[in-house]
């Protein structure tokens, strides 16, 4: 049986003068309209610029103010 990793793994492989071909091969096996990703919350990527201890200071920087 392929997996997705199978595929994945192939895709890396093309060269990229076959991309569109592969790339029409392909969307024979889409439901029409693609498949739809969740939305995401707007809260993501909200911490791009955090300090990269955060996780591990987490209590330390919420007594602080942190954010406000």
């Amino acid at each position: 049986m392929t997996t997705r990793d199978d595929l994945y793994r192939l895709v890396d492989q093309l060269r990229p003068e076959t991309l569109d071909e592969a790339a029409a091969a392909l969307s024979q096996y889409v439901p029409a309209g693609g498949v739809a990703e969740p939305p995401y919350p707007r809260s993501i990527g909200v911490l791009t610029e955090a300090p990269a201890d955060l996780s591990s200071r987490v209590d330390d920087y919420l007594a602080g103010g942190f954010g406000q």
